[in-house]
């Protein structure tokens, strides 16, 4: 596990937060580091620190094995990932902490590195059916679940962009990539994105069968990015397959193209497809109107099922 190597420890980690979306409140985190804060009046503890220069990235607080727990762990804090008013009150409390209670370790790590760390840990926790109270859902085969023709068909899309001087580099961004059949297109480009679906399941799926990078996926609402990233945080946002779209629901895929602008840097690249010609003319107007300019393509071939019309942009205005 990647945290364990940047650390340099052999026993095992657990974070306090249950998932990588509750480190946005971190309730958890400062609820115990208020009872570890009074602990260490009295007694001392073992101690590392995760700092990136003078940032507190996170606190691991050693735990002997005892009759009812037999192994020794580490319990991780972190307030990285955190609102703004939440990583004060981190702060505040891994300040105090540290003065009462020295550490025996500090370790230099960038904050990109420990998101990877991070997001590692609760993929790992996801496949290993650690998150789940009880997991019915049977393993599949490689084959019966992935397509190379669905992934052709999405590379032939990158080549066309290509053709049109779109150009897919630098930080990326895809929003509800299931199991990651699409994601297999987009490393084959060299890429590396950040891979983020609600369903926990078909994320579980793309990393049991080594697709999705366990550092890079995320089991997210779509609906929340603007939450957990900073506006400019992409240079590309893509999603393929989104809907299927209708009058009914079209808000929530309005939102979630509303929410990918937000987070897309300005001139920064936007890609949507779908399989009919309405549903990407709604997702294209409201595009439009969170100020990215683009077309749409029709895109339509024999099979007519998978990426048959796609709208591609770059955001201009910030709105």
């Amino acid at each position: 596990m990647l945290l364990q190597e940047l650390l340099d420890i052999g026993e095992e980690i657990y974070f306090v937060e249950e998932s990588y979306t509750s480190q946005r409140n971190i309730g958890s985190t400062l609820h115990y580091l208020e009872g570890v804060q009074a602990f260490l009046e009295n007694q001392k503890v073992r101690l590392l620190r995760v700092r990136n220069g003078e940032q507190t990235l996170g606190l691991l607080l050693f735990n002997p094995g005892e009759e009812d727990v037999p192994v020794d762990f580490w319990s991780v804090f972190t307030g990285a990932l955190a609102g703004a008013s939440q990583k004060v009150k981190f702060e505040a409390f891994a300040s105090s902490i540290l003065s009462l209670n020295p550490p025996e370790r500090e370790v230099e790590v960038s904050s990109e590195l420990w998101r990877d760390a991070v997001n590692e840990y609760y993929s790992l926790m996801l496949v290993n059916r650690n998150l789940c109270s009880e997991c019915s859902t049977r393993p599949e085969s490689y084959g019966s679940i992935f397509s190379e023709q669905r992934v052709n068909r999405v590379s032939e899309i990158f080549h066309d962009l290509g053709n049109k001087g779109f150009s897919l580099e630098g930080r990326v961004l895809e929003v509800c990539c299931g199991n990651g059949m699409s994601t297999l297109a987009l490393y084959r480009l060299g890429l590396d994105p950040i891979a983020m679906e609600l369903n926990k399941c078909t994320v579980c799926q793309g990393l049991e069968h080594g697709v999705l990078n366990p550092k890079k996926a995320l089991v997210m609402d779509a609906m929340q990015l603007s939450r957990y990233f900073e506006p400019g945080s992409f240079d590309v946002v893509v999603g393929f397959m989104l809907g299927l779209v209708y009058e009914f629901n079209k808000d929530l895929w309005i939102g979630i193209v509303n929410e990918a602008a937000k987070v897309v840097t300005e001139g920064g690249l936007l890609l949507f497809t779908v399989k009919s010609r309405p549903e990407i003319e709604i997702l294209a107007e409201a595009l439009r109107r969170a100020g990215v300019e683009g077309e749409i393509v029709d895109n339509t071939d024999a099979d007519g099922v998978f990426d048959q019309w796609y709208f591609v942009g770059k955001k201009v205005l910030c709105k």
